[in-house]
């Protein structure tokens, strides 16, 4: 296994991977997060709201109360509404020709937008308005002087809680008007739907009463001539002595043409006859009977003809076998000769027959041709005085059609007027609405808690946004490219560095949620040693400088627990606190500050007696000492000298330092180190203070080995759940119990 490997075992064995190991060696673990990743970006927008989500909450519960309070103190407001129905002018009337006649031309959108234009004009609108007085109901006349009220009820009317709109698909116009008081509201979108029909079905008289006079004088003149029309066709009735010379022409004609058909019918049937006859005379042979007997009834002479035949074969048969002295043979010859004499007589009366259907054929063609002659005289004798009744008849129709024709178009014309006046009408009245439309407490709350979500959650990613502070590691990483080593999680009153195993291992002595709280934090430290441990993998690191953009980030507390944290593994520690001007490390672990650093540095103690040695484990604190004005001439000239001394004999040496912004003890103080981890308070320390203290770090260059985020909510802190530090709690009470 070659060393990249090693290295990455180690960190799989050392530390889970989480938020708290360095993010590029993160990278190099297979399943770990990776900033470049698609769904990070979701994942940063989730934690951003999960950081902030009570003041979200508390913004979405602020807006539901309003609501609420709304609900109860706002006006109720009430609406109504009326339905106005615009007849399609698809015909032009509703009865006669002029409900048959469609117009080309589908205007029928023009016409309900012209009809919704005269519902908001002031022709409909003026008489509503001063009915209930409107303008001071819409309060449009408040704060207005006497001169400006009339000229505000002279100008063009604007009702605001009016709404004209027209519903998708349909002929139909909904007049809605909105007010505090029900009844108002109905009343107000009945009267405009009824100003608007009267308005519009308003029409002028005056053409049509001219019309209707010059269509009465017709009216006389086509009465004066149907009435002589019928006149002339009764006197001409009189004389022929018939009511209807037409109805007996028709029965004769249809007489006659029956009679044609029948004369037809008996021309054919003597042709026939004949054509049978000539058959007969003109051959003697059988086929020309069996011709002339097949046109009679009965076919006498085909059956005996069959039975001949019949015979013959018999005879043939018995001839075969028989001479002709035998009795059997001359009983069938005296049989076939019966037969053929049968035959031959029905032959003959074939041909009788034949002669005599012929006669009878003859007779009845004549008989029917003097018939028809007969009825076609009649017929012609008629059909003269038939047209004359004829174009005397049709005359007097004519006029009768027209007269009458012409007073149903007046009678319809009437008619259709009255209802082409209703083109536009109330189609359903507006009634007292029982429930308000604002404010409604079910639609107001939903509308509140989803408003209320999105700007919670806008004015969150925007605060987030504005906010020149890190809290999240990934964010630190992708702005800074640097690693970010760990992430301690917030906890609350944190014991001191000396008692802090103590609190841990007995939650007898505190309460549950301390335990746990410190039990997230000695994970965190933990993990931190891991990092540092495997950093020094990649070269020696034996001198760590802990610091701080500003103060009061936790770098001496981090400190602190990083070295208890080493020594629990063995390790010779020493913790050296270089703050000369507010030093704290010796109130983290209840030592005095009498002798320490600056005392070492001014060359008046040894480094041996300035050590500390700390409970029972290989942890050694070196105090700062008295404090000290000139603590950054002392460091630069003597400090270096003390790592050299002191890095021989421990393993680890943990410096903690002044903050690095506005203090140059820091920066004499990186340039001799190994290593430096700069501590930064998540939420707190702005991203320029981050840059800055790096840019330094740079300048001195100083070996940064990263960065460590303090105070991180614990819900930003991927990883471990509450179960397990919860256990972890109680794993490290059997420990060190």
């Amino acid at each position: 296994m070659n060393y990249p490997e090693r290295r990455i075992e180690a960190l799989k064995i050392a530390a889970p991977v989480e938020d708290n190991v360095p993010l590029q060696l993160a990278r190099a673990i297979p399943g770990t997060l990776n900033p470049g990743d698609p769904g990070v970006s979701l994942a940063h927008f989730t934690k951003i709201i999960r950081r902030h989500k009570w003041a979200l909450i508390a913004f979405m519960a602020a807006a539901m109360v309003i609501a609420i309070v709304i609900q109860l103190t706002v006006p109720k407001l009430y609406q109504a509404t009326a339905l106005v129905k615009v007849d399609r002018h698809a015909a032009g009337g509703i009865i006669g020709q002029e409900a048959s006649q469609v117009s080309s031309v589908d205007d029928m959108d023009q016409i309900i937008t012209t009809q919704m234009e005269l519902a908001v004009s002031d022709p409909v609108l003026h008489p509503i308005v001063e009915k209930y007085h409107l303008l001071d109901v819409e309060k449009q006349l408040r704060g207005l002087s006497a001169e400006a009220i009339k000229r505000k009820q002279a100008a063009p009317i604007k009702l605001k809680r009016l709404d004209v709109t027209r519903p998708p698909n349909t002929y139909l116009i909904r007049i809605t008007y909105r007010a505090h008081d029900p009844q108002l509201a109905a009343n107000v979108a009945n009267d405009i739907a009824s100003s608007l029909a009267n308005h519009a079905n308003d029409t002028e008289n005056h053409s049509y009463a001219e019309i209707s006079v010059l269509i009465a004088r017709d009216m006389n003149q086509l009465h004066s001539k149907m009435e002589a029309s019928t006149q002339s066709l009764a006197a001409f009735e009189k004389e022929l002595k018939m009511v209807d010379p037409e109805q007996r022409t028709t029965i004769l004609t249809a007489r006659l043409s029956q009679l044609n058909t029948e004369f037809t019918a008996a021309q054919a049937q003597r042709v026939y006859r004949e054509a049978v006859l000539r058959g007969a005379d003109s051959s003697k042979t059988l086929a020309s009977a069996q011709a002339a007997d097949a046109a009679a009834p009965g076919n006498l002479l085909n059956d005996s003809v069959q039975r001949m035949n019949v015979m013959r074969q018999q005879f043939a048969s018995v001839r075969s076998f028989y001479g002709e002295n035998h009795p059997e043979y001359r009983k069938a010859k005296q049989q076939l000769n019966e037969v053929e004499a049968e035959v031959a007589q029905l032959m003959i009366n074939a041909a009788d027959r034949a002669r005599v259907e012929y006669g009878q054929a003859v007779r009845r063609e004549g008989s029917l041709r003097q018939v028809v002659e007969q009825a076609k005289k009649e017929v012609d004798d008629l059909n003269f005085h038939s047209l004359q009744y004829a174009q005397l008849k049709s005359e007097a129709e004519n006029d009768k059609k027209l007269y009458q024709d012409l007073e149903n178009r007046t009678r319809e014309a009437d008619l259709n007027r009255q209802f082409q006046n209703a083109t536009v009408q109330l189609a359903a009245a507006a009634l007292p609405p029982d429930e308000q439309i604002f404010p409604k407490l079910i639609i107001d709350l939903p509308l509140a808690f989803v408003l209320s979500g999105l700007l919670g959650v806008f004015g969150v990613v925007l605060a987030n946004a504005l906010d020149t502070t890190f809290s999240d590691p990934e964010e630190v990483a992708n702005e800074l490219r640097i690693d970010v080593l760990a992430t301690i999680p917030n906890t609350k009153r944190l014991p001191p560095a000396s008692s802090l195993e103590t609190t841990l291992a007995n939650r007898t002595n505190g309460s549950r949620r301390s335990a746990e709280s410190a039990a997230r934090y000695v994970e965190a430290i933990r993990t931190l040693r891991t990092v540092v441990s495997l950093a020094a993998m990649d070269r020696p690191v034996r001198t760590v400088l802990i610091t701080s953009a500003s103060p009061g980030e936790g770098k001496s507390s981090t400190a602190a627990h990083l070295a208890i944290a080493c020594a629990q593994i063995g390790k010779r520690v020493l913790l050296i606190d270089a703050d000369l001007r507010r030093p704290t490390l010796h109130k983290q672990f209840g030592v005095d500050c009498i002798t320490g650093l600056s005392d070492v540095l001014t060359r008046e103690v040894l480094v041996g007696d300035a050590t500390v040695k700390v409970n029972d484990t290989e942890l050694y604190l070196m105090p700062a000492g008295p404090v000290s004005r000139r603590a950054a001439d002392i460091i630069s000239v003597g400090f270096s000298h003390v790592l050299d001394r002191v890095s021989g004999d421990f393993d680890l040496v943990i410096v903690d330092s002044p903050p690095m912004l506005g203090i140059s003890d820091a920066q004499e103080l990186a340039g001799m180190v190994d290593s430096v981890i700069v501590v930064t308070k998540a939420g707190v320390t702005s991203g320029r203070a981050v840059s800055d203290t790096l840019s330094r770090l740079n300048r001195v260059g100083a070996n940064v080995m990263g960065l460590v985020m303090n105070q991180v909510k614990f819900s930003d802190v991927c990883g471990y759940d509450y179960n397990y530090y919860y256990a972890a709690a109680d794993d490290a009470r059997v420990v060190n119990g």
